[in-house]
């Protein structure tokens, strides 16, 4: 607790104005106003009994019928007790019947029907607020409900939700004649035509299940990359045969001489210019047999 020290008397004389009891070196500037009421005055005179008096007083100054009347109107029983300065002990003593009136209330608004701009009257109160907090993801058992008293005596219910970093209140005009709800703010309105669900469900028969809509089949084409046809290889030919044309003697004698001739078994002799093919050299002839020696007649 900080000790203050008398500074001066306000400009107008109705306050004491005070300071913090520390050296001139740390002082802050900071200054307290102080009232100078009728227990200031009986605590600088030390009349104690005065003092309890005055509380008495001031207790009896907020009657219970007013205390009753201001919580019915929606505040706490703390700020009646704030306001008024009187003990939040004695403010409960008559603020709790009230305060039942109210929790009463708001549970009977939330089976109330919701009655909207188009004027039909929809689903409880309950349910159409269940349905909406279930789309935002709120925890439905968070929601807090609260109803008060309006000036021309209708009652408002109150709905606070919460879900993950929103937040709001939703504000309803509870008739409790025709047991309908309609919003009071366009906040209430917004959340409550901004945010509707619509479904359009096609008429099944009973008993038929709905048939799922066509499904398109779409054909794709893979385009395969271009390959160069790979080049032929060359044909490994055969071992080479060599035209041998005698210059002088018979083919046999070339081939037994071992000059000029070919060092494979096979030799082709070619025909000599200006000599016309003989169709009988496509029928071998004894040297062919035996040699091996295909003759060109």
């Amino acid at each position: 607790m900080r000790t203050l020290r008398l500074v001066a008397l306000s400009d107008d004389g109705r306050s004491l104005v005070l300071a913090a009891d520390v050296p001139d070196s740390i002082d802050n500037g900071e200054r307290f106003y102080l009232p100078i009421d009728d227990r200031l005055k009986a605590a600088s005179r030390g009349d104690a009994q005065r003092m309890g008096q005055i509380e008495l007083d001031a207790a009896n100054a907020l009657s219970p019928r007013v205390i009753q009347a201001r919580i019915r109107a929606g505040e706490t029983p703390e700020q009646v007790a704030h306001a008024s300065g009187t003990p939040v002990e004695r403010i409960m003593r008559f603020a709790h019947p009230v305060l039942q009136e109210r929790a009463r209330v708001a549970e009977q608004a939330q089976g109330a029907r919701v009655r909207l701009s188009e004027g039909t009257q929809g689903v409880a109160l309950e349910q159409f607020m269940s349905d909406r907090l279930r789309l935002l993801g709120a925890d439905l058992d968070a929601v807090r409900w609260d109803s008060h008293r309006t000036d021309d005596g209708t009652w408002q219910v109150r709905a606070a939700w919460k879900a993950g970093h929103k937040s709001g209140t939703t504000k309803w005009s509870y008739d409790t004649s025709t047991r309908t709800v309609t919003p009071v703010d366009a906040t209430t309105m917004d959340f409550a035509e901004g945010t509707r669900l619509v479904r359009v469900v096609p008429d099944v028969p009973a008993g038929l299940p709905a048939s799922p809509p066509p499904r398109r089949t779409i054909a794709a084409v893979v385009e395969q990359p271009w390959v160069p046809e790979e080049e032929a290889e060359p044909a490994v030919e055969d071992d080479e045969v060599r035209n041998v044309v005698p210059v002088d003697g018979s083919p046999v004698d070339v081939l037994l001489s071992g000059d000029g001739g070919p060092e494979h078994d096979t030799v082709v002799f070619d025909r000599v210019d200006g000599e016309a093919e003989d169709p009988r050299a496509a029928i071998p002839a004894w040297e062919d047999i035996v040699f091996g020696v295909r003759r060109h007649r």
